[in-house]
Order: C-alpha cells, then sequence, then structure tokens
C-alpha cells in the first residue's frame, strides 16, 4: 500500500514537472505573436503613438522563464512638445509557469493557470522612485494568464509626491512626467476573458494630482471605479465615484478649468456586432467651468450648474440594428457669474433610430443603403426652464420615414415627415430677465430698466427674423414673446396651426413652400 502511494506520488510529480516544462515552450513558442497582437491592436486604437515591445536575456527552466522586457512608446505625429522615445518599462521578470504557479495559489487560485507574473520595481530600475516611495518597490504587479487566455491583473502603487519633494530639477523622473506628480496608494485589479465580454475591474484611488507643463493637467479625489457583466454577458455594468475630477486644458493665453463634484455615474455598455449602446445615470452635486488668464478665478467669471442629473437608457434591436430610448436631464441652478440663471429640465424619447447615430464605431456595411428603410419617431416630451420672472416650456413630435443611409445623414424634407407636433411657449420677459443677467454677471439683482430695455432690443430682433416664419407667433394670452402650436399628420386633410385648421395642401404651401 506503501509503495503504490509513493509510486503514485512519484508520477503525479513527474507529470507536473513535464505539464510545466511543456507550458514553458508554449509559452516560448508564442511570445513573438503575442508581443506582435498587443502592439497592432494598442497602434490601430489611436494616432498619438507608437509601441515597441522587445525582450532579451531570454531563460527558460522548468518552472518559471527569466527574461528582460522593454517597452517604449514613440509618437507618431508633432502633436507631443517633446518629441523623442520614451521608455515606460525596462526591467527583468519572472513568468511562473502553469498549471498550478505557486504565487498563483497564494492568491487563491486553484483552477489551471498557463502563466503568473509577480513583479516588484525595483530599486536598480529607478533609486529615485524607491527613495520616494519609503525604500520599498513604487510599483507592485501581479499578472495571470489561464490556458483559456482569461487575464487577472493587480496592480498596486505606493504613494508619491513629486511637487513638494526633494527631487531637483534635473531628475530623471519629472523629465520623463514634464511636470508634476501627485498620487496616494493604489490598486487596480482587474478579470477579463479573451473576448472582453466577462470583466470585473476595481479601482480604487484616494488622491491623484498631475500638472503637466503643455498637456492637460488631472485631478482625482476618493475616486472608485468598478465594472462588472450582467447575468447574460450581453452588457459590462460600471459604477464610478468620485468626490472630485477636475481637468484644466492650457493653451498659450488661457486655461479651461472643468471641475466636477460629488460625482456618482452608474452605466452598461450593450456589446452587439459592431456597435456599443450606453445607458447611463448620473448625478453630480456641482459642474464648474471656468476660463481663465491666470489664477485665481473671481465667482463672477464661472459657469456653474448645480445638482445635476441624466439619464440615458437605450434598448438594442438587433434585427434591423436601431434603438428605442430616453433621456432625461435636470440641473436645479444654473449660474453664470453671481445670478442665478434658472433651473432647467430636459425630456426626450426616440423610436427606431439608427445605432450609428449613437455610436461611433458602428458599421452599416450589412445594410443595403437603397433599400432599407426605417420608421424613426423622436419626442421632445418637455423642456423646461424657469426663472425668476417666468418660464420657458416646449415640446415636440417628428415621426419620419425614408431610407436608412439619408436618416443617418439628416436627410430630411416634407416627403419624409409623416407627422409633426410642436408646441412652444417662451414669453419675452423670461428671456430679456436671462439677457439682462447674462450683460451683468457681476450683479446679484436687476433694475426694472435693465430688464426693460433687454426686452424692447429682443421683442425688436425676434420679430425681425422671424416674422416671416408662420410657425411662430408673437402674442398669446396677452402675453408677448415666441409661440408655435403645429400638428400635422400625412394622413389627414387639415392640418392645425397656431389655432387655425387648414387643409393639408395649403399648411404645406405655407409653412414649407413659402419660405
Amino acid at each position: 500500500m506503501k509503495k503504490s502511494v509513493i509510486a503514485i506520488g512519484i508520477i503525479a510529480i513527474l507529470g507536473y514537472v513535464s505539464s510545466s516544462w511543456y507550458t514553458g515552450n508554449v509559452i516560448k513558442n508564442n511570445i513573438d505573436n503575442k508581443i506582435e497582437q498587443i502592439t497592432q491592436k494598442i497602434d490601430n486604437d489611436q494616432d498619438e503613438f507608437s509601441i515597441v515591445i522587445e525582450y532579451s536575456d531570454y531563460q527558460q527552466s522548468i518552472f518559471s522563464t527569466n527574461l528582460h522586457l522593454t517597452v517604449k512608446v514613440i509618437p507618431k505625429s508633432f502633436s507631443w512638445l517633446i518629441e523623442d522615445t520614451k521608455t515606460l518599462f525596462n526591467d527583468d521578470i519572472t513568468i511562473h509557469h502553469g498549471p498550478f504557479p505557486i504565487i498563483a495559489l497564494s492568491e487563491g487560485r486553484f483552477t489551471p493557470q498557463m502563466a503568473w507574473i509577480e513583479y516588484a520595481m525595483s530599486e536598480a530600475l529607478s533609486p529615485e522612485l524607491w527613495q520616494l516611495a519609503g525604500n520599498q518597490p513604487f510599483i507592485t504587479a501581479k499578472l495571470g494568464m489561464s490556458y483559456q487566455e482569461n487575464l487577472t491583473i493587480k496592480l498596486d502603487n505606493k504613494a508619491l509626491n513629486l511637487v513638494d519633494s526633494d527631487s531637483n530639477n534635473n531628475s530623471e523622473i519629472l523629465k520623463f512626467i514634464n511636470g508634476s506628480l501627485e498620487v496616494s496608494d493604489g490598486n487596480i485589479n482587474i478579470e477579463v476573458n479573451k473576448d472582453l465580454s466577462d470583466l470585473y475591474a476595481q479601482v480604487d484611488i484616494d488622491k491623484f494630482i498631475y500638472k503637466n507643463f503643455s498637456k492637460p493637467q488631472i485631478t482625482l479625489q476618493k475616486f472608485n471605479l468598478s465594472a462588472y457583466p450582467n447575468l447574460d454577458k450581453t452588457e459590462i455594468n460600471y459604477n464610478i465615484n468620485a468626490d472630485k475630477i477636475a481637468l484644466v486644458a492650457r493653451d498659450s493665453y488661457i486655461k479651461t478649468h472643468i471641475m466636477f463634484d460629488n460625482i456618482k455615474y452608474q452605466g452598461d455598455i450593450l456589446h452587439k456586432t459592431g456597435t456599443t449602446i450606453p445607458n447611463i445615470h448620473t448625478e453630480i452635486d456641482k459642474i464648474t467651468l471656468e476660463n481663465a488668464y491666470s489664477d485665481p478665478v473671481s465667482d463672477d467669471k464661472k459657469f456653474i450648474i448645480n445638482n445635476l442629473t441624466v439619464d440615458l437608457e437605450n434598448t438594442f434591436n438587433p434585427i434591423n440594428n436601431t434603438v428605442d430610448g430616453l433621456l432625461k436631464a435636470n440641473a436645479k441652478s444654473v449660474l453664470l457669474g453671481l445670478p442665478n440663471l434658472g433651473s432647467v429640465s430636459l425630456d426626450l424619447s426616440y423610436q427606431n433610430i439608427p445605432a450609428s447615430m449613437l455610436s461611433n464605431n458602428y458599421d452599416n456595411t450589412d445594410f443595403n443603403d437603397e433599400q432599407t428603410s426605417l420608421n424613426s419617431q423622436i419626442s421632445l416630451n418637455k423642456f423646461h426652464f424657469k426663472n425668476t420672472i417666468g418660464e420657458v416650456n416646449a415640446n415636440a413630435f417628428v415621426a419620419l420615414s425614408g431610407l436608412r443611409s439619408k436618416l443617418e445623414r439628416f436627410i430630411i424634407n416634407i416627403d419624409n415627415i409623416d407627422s409633426l407636433k410642436l408646441n412652444v411657449d417662451v414669453p419675452f420677459y423670461v428671456l430679456a430677465y436671462c439677457s439682462a443677467q447674462l450683460e451683468t454677471q457681476n450683479e446679484e439683482t436687476l433694475t426694472t430698466e435693465q430688464i426693460e430695455n433687454e426686452y424692447l432690443s429682443i421683442k425688436s430682433m425676434v420679430k425681425d427674423e422671424f416674422s416671416k416664419i408662420p410657425l411662430f407667433t408673437f402674442e398669446k394670452n396677452n402675453i408677448e414673446g415666441i409661440y408655435s402650436e403645429v400638428d400635422y399628420s400625412k394622413d389627414k386633410q387639415e392640418a392645425m396651426l397656431n389655432g387655425q385648421m387648414l387643409p393639408q395642401q395649403d399648411f404645406l404651401q405655407k409653412v414649407f413652400e413659402d419660405n
């Protein structure tokens, strides 16, 4: 009995050794092909740079392979200020062979793994980073690949401060980043299968502040991202939460700041052949936009949106690659300078819209545009703006039919319109009050004279521009403004225009042909 157990143990050990050696050979025979696939994928997905991945000192043993890996980026165009090759990685790595690498087992991976890489940035690679990270590796990483080519990626970084550090101006790090960087401890965990349909991701970082002397600046505070697939693996759900996200774009004369405070972003991406359709729910406490020649920016130079919510819901129809959906947005207040311009809300829905209108990467080559037709509908259920003096309201509906190719390019004429409904209610005094606020951004209150001057100016301008357009009238219930009420259907003999019933032909001539 003991001999049989020993024999089984010996056979198991020999089997593991041989399978590990075999896996090492598989890795060696495929490494060049994999590097080529990665570089082609990165190069094809963007136009900014080319990537070069090289390895040397390849040494294979039974249970692991050691090699030196170098990753460089080369600018493709003159969009970079410094036109030179940058080395992103240049260090030794060890690849542990499957089927059961010890370090994978220590991570709780009990399923067979083809390869598992454990990496810690060495002191020799960057003594300065080693010192700034507290005399320890600034970055540690673990990467595993199963025999089905599913990937596991774990990346951790130590806190780093290149703003108030003792690094001198000639340091290699400062030259590389061309600016300053302040980052807290952070970690990234990703698990993804070969076709990207099964993705799990988690990113946590308390602080990330990057200031580049020529490129946009980025700030993240209390940033968290998570992603995971839905039950049938057709969508990737993701959540983003952050106390603050700020971006700064700079040119020769002016800096543009955009800041988001207290963000909650939930969404999913619906993956289908050739198209990606988003669904999102967003809550943002505050958005601030500033254009400044110098810091700090005074309050009267800021554009602020408070308590913004956005909902975008889409349902994809794979039969004809169209989308049904809705868009709802609401902002509690909008400020330009000191005055509060008012609140605004939008409610929009649509049916049978070509998917290409919502996705830039949609490929419609499967459809013959000369034969494929659509019946699309777009409904502005509600547009509402309210300020201290009154309200603006509008709603509209249009049903369209025609060739897919023409609708995608917004080629629309009366023959495409099956139904049209329109209601517009815009009092001049509401516009005048808003216009007066824009003219006096550093004042919280307006005088009657300021409002009246804007009222007369807007009234004169609108009537000059719109008086010959029969869709609009300029008085309703003894209140002057811009008004419209339309109800037209191709299958009805009459149409309504601003309270007047007209024969369909007279309506078409009056609205579409006279102008």
